[in-house]
């Protein structure tokens, strides 16, 4: 009764494991991966109810020619996008780029 609980089981799992690897990559496509470091604009954190994304990245870096050669350097930015697409993208090339510090500081909100 067991031994053919658990090949039921496999059995369903190969099955299943095509469309969970599908769904991954519906995920995985739905972040823009080709957004600049630099997208968006500065800007203060605007009123409630604009419509204004804001996308906040708080991180570190160890570039060599900013720190000296020692220690990490903080890297903060705050920037405003009209979609939550490109704010997203922003903070996926942000995240790449450097060492996430507080995950609190990093999101995308719309205001």
């Amino acid at each position: 009764m067991k031994r053919s609980r658990l090949v039921f089981l496999l059995g369903i799992g190969l099955l299943a494991q095509p469309f969970l690897a599908v769904s991954d990559v519906k995920i995985a496509a739905a972040v823009r991966k080709n957004v600049s470091e630099y997208a968006g604009q500065r800007c203060n954190t605007p009123p409630r109810g604009s419509g204004i994304v804001i996308g906040r990245y708080s991180g570190f870096t160890d570039n060599p020619i900013i720190s000296f050669g020692g220690d990490w350097t903080p890297v903060f930015a705050v920037r405003c996008f009209t979609s939550m697409q490109e704010c997203q993208g922003w903070l996926y090339t942000m995240r790449s780029k450097y060492n996430d510090a507080n995950q609190k500081l990093i999101s995308c909100q719309r205001r």
